[in-house]
């Protein structure tokens, strides 16, 4: 049986990954791995590979009706925060938009359509992650005796971070939404693969020694990435 068709990405990575994607299936693979063990793993997730892809179709076909608007709330470390239109936000920069937040909520520009929402939200969520996230690999970096080359904040819609084979840790902005222990639960894991590269046992029991209920956090944030595909948020 022929494998699905699919777009190959090689990196120095270690392992092999599958990605369901609007543009379609993307796998990820070390580069020295033959095509021939690729398609035989693509094969090998026919299954989920379908599965996946009827998911996205009726995500899709949801995320129509999506929009965000002033009055509406979005999770921000695991809180509801209204999003307020605000005449302070108003600047006399020509194209140019304005949102932060405080005091519990997100301040946006008055007088803008919901894409125009969406995507001051989405530079809003990044730049408080810019400031948060760091800290808290900065912290547990220390307790679990690690130095990492870098910490990055990405626009990813795929997975909540990743861990370099050159010690860097990736992290997307919408991890933002989630709430702070599961926002730990992702550090401590990218954390673990630098000194677990795949996710072995000796991997689990490092992240469980620093994140005891990981698989509580991991389900949260199962649930939270669920939600957000539904909703259509964009980069």
């Amino acid at each position: 049986m022929v494998a699905p068709e699919y777009r190959l990405i090689r990196s120095s990575r270690k392992t092999i990954a599958l990605y369901i994607t609007p543009r379609g299936l993307e796998v990820r693979a070390p580069r020295a791995m033959p095509i021939s063990a690729i398609d035989r793993f693509v094969q090998s997730k026919r299954a989920w590979i379908e599965k996946h892809r009827a998911n996205l179709c009726s995500e899709t076909d949801a995320t129509a009706e999506f929009g965000l608007g002033y009055g509406d709330a979005i999770p921000f470390r695991g809180k509801a925060c209204p999003i307020v239109g605000s005449p302070k936000m108003r600047t006399t920069r020509p194209g140019y938009m304005k949102g932060e937040y405080a005091d519990g909520a997100f301040l946006i520009t008055e007088g803008l359509q919901p894409s125009e929402i969406g995507f001051i939200l989405s530079r809003v969520l990044k730049r408080e992650a810019e400031g948060y996230i760091p800290a808290r690999v900065r912290h547990y970096a220390e307790r679990m005796r690690l130095s990492p080359d870098s910490v990055r904040i990405t626009s990813a819609l795929g997975r909540w971070g990743s861990c370099s084979a050159q010690r860097r840790l990736n992290f997307a902005w919408m991890l933002m939404m989630a709430d702070d222990a599961a926002i730990d639960s992702v550090v401590v894991h990218e954390l673990a693969h630098m000194i677990h590269p795949d996710h072995s046992a000796a991997f689990h029991r490092k992240v469980r020694e620093y994140c005891p209920d990981y698989d509580r956090q991991h389900a949260k944030l199962e649930a939270l990435g669920l939600k957000i595909r539904r909703e259509g948020w964009r980069r």
